[in-house]
């Protein structure tokens, strides 16, 4: 039972290109994210200043703000590698949901393009929720690291049927 929830949490199309390049425009678009995030890098606070920002700004609790900078820096690499996409991608979604209800509602749909509202709107993030989605539901396709601990998954799981039936 529990091999067979294994496999199917890591089987995808291995063959599908499209969810490739999703997986891969997920990875590349968050990443940056998740590295300001964790790191400070590309103007980020870094690890310790942003989840006391989301503690004491947006009240999320610090272990939340942790998962959510995991999320982002993790669940991206996880992401561009195809390793465990569909969990990374669960991740990622709440992770964007989060973000629409406590900071970008307010906004609007729209960017701040011009510089002249008061934030961001959430348009970014529900296509980002989409892309993510999407993989969430059908798996990380060709090329992803899950392929492989599908078909172990698959093999144990056969393995295991056929010495029942002796």
């Amino acid at each position: 039972m529990l091999r067979q929830l294994f496999g199917k949490l890591f089987n995808t199309d291995e063959n599908s290109y499209s969810l490739l390049f999703l997986r891969f425009i997920a990875a590349i678009i968050i990443l940056p994210h998740g590295a300001q995030k964790l790191l400070g890098w590309f103007g980020g606070h870094g690890f310790q200043a942003t989840v006391s920002t989301f503690s004491a700004y947006l009240g999320i609790p610090p272990f939340f703000g942790v998962l959510a900078v995991l999320a982002e820096s993790l669940g991206g690499l996880f992401l561009l590698f195809g390793l465990f996409s569909r969990v990374s991608s669960f991740a990622l979604a709440v992770t964007m949901v989060v973000a629409v209800f406590t900071v970008h509602i307010h906004n609007g749909l729209f960017m701040n393009w011009n510089g002249t509202a008061a934030g961001e709107g959430f348009e970014y993030h529900i296509l980002y929720f989409a892309i993510v989605f999407v993989v969430m539901v059908k798996g990380g396709g060709a090329f992803a690291l899950d392929n492989i601990l599908s078909r172990k998954a698959t093999s144990v799981e056969k393995e295991a049927l056929q010495a029942s039936n002796l």
